[in-house]
């Protein structure tokens, strides 16, 4: 019951931002948030109505947190006091979860905002002290006899706790004595300074450039905005969108250096404090998910890198660009198709593709569009990229997006719904002990969600060129959610080992390995690409490098989602009826027991030849059309 900065970090699931700017037209300024209207911003309300009442929840839970208190040293005693007392620890921390929830709406919707600055700060204050004041309950129950906690267990009190209980118990040999529990929690703060820091300078300090392009207009790149223009298809403004923007991070990359080998000091110092033999070892067992799997996804992608090569060669064929570099990867292949759909559009697109779930599903998220669960378009201040954030387990998700009525915006928003819709029936099928499903199996939902939007658009599409671009996002979403997140993920496992040894983390040092990896994956060497050494500090702009080893599980996901919304499009009633099944059933089994509820065995390779086979099948289509 203890980690509680760690669980809400995760509890937030992002992916890279899609910048946009109104409804009606995608424009290159960024609208103040009083110009969009309201049924396109999140209902906030419906967690408090007001910064009043969420300091009188504050209250109520610093009264909670008191009463928990009188727990200590009780656990023990009786099957009654340590049922009594994982109530009130569980209800204190729902409480903290909807706070939390609140905090970081108000403040991601503005960062600039002073509500959601103070807001944000005294949670993230408030999340360290439940850490600290509830770090006994642990070390407690692990002081329990095996037997007698065994015999517990069984009890009907304890019924929402047992998947709780085996876990501690599982990791009984890396939950620290009381005390010692206590000074780690007590490390909350200041373990959050580089995530906060790296936050802060990205959203609200960083000078980010302003670039003039070919056909005159001027364009302030930032991060938002820079996702939008790095696809232009005009190569020499590419070339100036991506020169401009990364001088700009190379200029801070000492900095951005310095932030991320703290965050890599913060993870391998409760890694060593909890007697784990690594920091990846630390990082999955939260979840009990073996080391293997993480290190067979790295040689799983190694093997299949000529896939991405043969699709690169493609891309720069269709291109018509001989020397293909890494500010040619973002370009639609077909560039004289445009997919704009607009976010009302986008709606009833989404529900008819999801059509395939079942009644019950789609009726959940016309409910969300109809009151207002996303905050839709890019404002000034607004938080970049997209995320889902369910913690509030008695109100309902929470979305946000940035989007910019294209196919990609629809795409993010499938995927982002996929995770609402997984947090909506985890919250409403499982008890809040155990709702919160494991970030291994977190991806599979907005993955499926997005395969299954693929499909169906392919399905009724009979325009070429338009077919063309389908299949060359799907060949996309392969480069970046499989083969890019796979880099990111050894990247982000050797900058920890190279930590654990003793080197120092320097920017030097940060751009060397990014940039080995960069050629390797994409193949330099083979001649497929060239590199430019200035793109190598691209790592100073990826922020789930402090997620603690969050992102090979984008891949993994990828993997599985791919084949079990492949089943459910072709009308196998057992896949839909099975996936649902793993949707609902949150937290209460470990991830590769979820998965493999859903048909799918993350140990095996077979789920890599099933996603591998139909990234070939797009290809030979697309070389196929392409050869005419």
């Amino acid at each position: 019951m203890n980690r509680i900065a760690s669980i809400i970090v995760v509890m937030t699931l992002c992916v890279p931002a899609v910048a946009s700017a109104g409804e009606d037209a995608m424009k290159a300024k960024t609208l103040s948030r009083s110009q969009v209207d309201e049924k396109y911003k999140w209902k906030i309300e419906d967690l408090y109505p007001s910064r009043q009442a969420w300091e009188k929840d504050l209250a109520q839970l610093n009264k909670e947190l008191a009463a928990v208190g009188k727990c200590r040293g009780r656990l023990g005693r009786g099957v009654k006091v340590l049922a009594r007392c994982l109530d009130e620890g569980f209800s204190l921390l729902k409480r903290l979860y909807r706070l939390y929830a609140y905090a970081m709406r108000l403040h991601d919707q503005d960062a600039r905002d002073t509500d959601g600055q103070e807001l944000k700060s005294i949670i993230q204050k408030t999340s360290t002290e439940v850490d600290a004041r509830m770090s006994f309950v642990e070390p407690e129950i692990l002081r329990i006899p095996p037997a007698r906690l065994k015999k517990w267990r069984r009890s009907r009190l304890l019924a929402d706790y047992r998947h709780y209980l085996d876990n501690i118990t599982r990791r009984r040999r890396h939950i620290l004595p009381a005390d010692q529990e206590k000074l780690l929690a007590q490390a909350g703060n200041l373990a959050a300074v580089p995530t906060n820091v790296y936050q802060t300078l990205n959203t609200v300090n960083l000078p980010y450039p302003e670039v003039t392009l070919s056909s005159g207009e001027k364009v302030k790149l930032t991060a938002a905005m820079y996702t939008r223009y790095r696809a232009l298809d005009n190569r020499a403004d590419r070339l100036t969108v991506f020169r401009a923007f990364w001088g700009v991070y190379r200029a801070f990359r000492e900095s951005y250096a310095a932030l991320l080998a703290g965050q890599v000091n913060r993870d391998h110092y409760f890694a060593e404090a909890r007697k784990y033999k690594s920091d990846l070892a630390a990082a999955l067992d939260v979840n009990n998910v073996p080391t293997s799997i993480y290190l067979n996804m790295i040689e799983q992608i190694h093997q299949a890198r000529p896939l991405l090569w043969r699709y690169l060669k493609v891309r720069a064929r269709l291109l018509g660009i001989k020397d293909l570099g890494y500010h040619d990867l973002y370009p639609s292949i077909v560039p004289r198709v445009e997919m704009k759909v607009p976010f009302d559009q986008a709606r009833q697109v989404l529900l008819e593709a999801l059509a395939p779930l079942g009644r019950d599903y789609t009726g959940v998220l016309e409910q969300a569009f109809g009151q207002r669960w996303a905050d839709v378009y890019p404002t000034e201040g607004k938080r970049s990229g997209a995320y889902s954030d369910g913690a509030a387990y008695d109100v309902h998700p929470y979305v946000l997006l940035n989007y910019n009525d294209d196919y990609e915006s629809l795409s993010t928003m499938a995927h982002e719904f996929g995770h609402a819709m997984h947090s909506y029936l985890s919250n409403k099928n499982q008890p809040f002990a155990m709702a919160d499903y494991p970030i291994f199996v977190a991806e599979v939902a907005s993955t499926c969600n997005e395969n299954l939007l693929r499909l169906h658009l392919l399905k009724k599409e009979s325009d070429r060129q338009k077919r063309l671009f389908l299949l060359g996002q799907h060949l996309e979403n392969f480069r970046t959610t499989v083969f890019r997140q796979a880099l990111f993920a050894e990247f982000e496992l050797k900058i920890h080992q190279l930590a654990s040894q003793g080197v120092p983390l320097t920017a030097d040092k940060l751009d060397e390995l990014y940039l080995q990896l960069l050629r390797y994956y994409y193949g330099e060497a083979e001649g497929v690409i060239k590199i430019d050494p200035l793109y190598a500090v691209e790592w100073a702009y990826i922020p789930h490098f402090y997620y603690n080893f969050y992102m090979f599980q984008y891949t993994t996901s990828f993997i599985a989602a791919t084949s079990i919304a492949e089943n459910i499009f072709a009308g196998d009633g057992q896949a839909r009826q099975a996936y649902l099944k793993m949707l609902k059933a949150g937290g209460s089994k470990y991830a590769v027991q979820l998965l493999k509820m859903a048909g799918v065995d993350m140990t095996a390779a077979r789920p890599y030849q099933v996603a591998f086979e139909s990234m070939k099948r797009t290809l030979d289509e697309i070389e196929k059309l392409t050869a005419e």
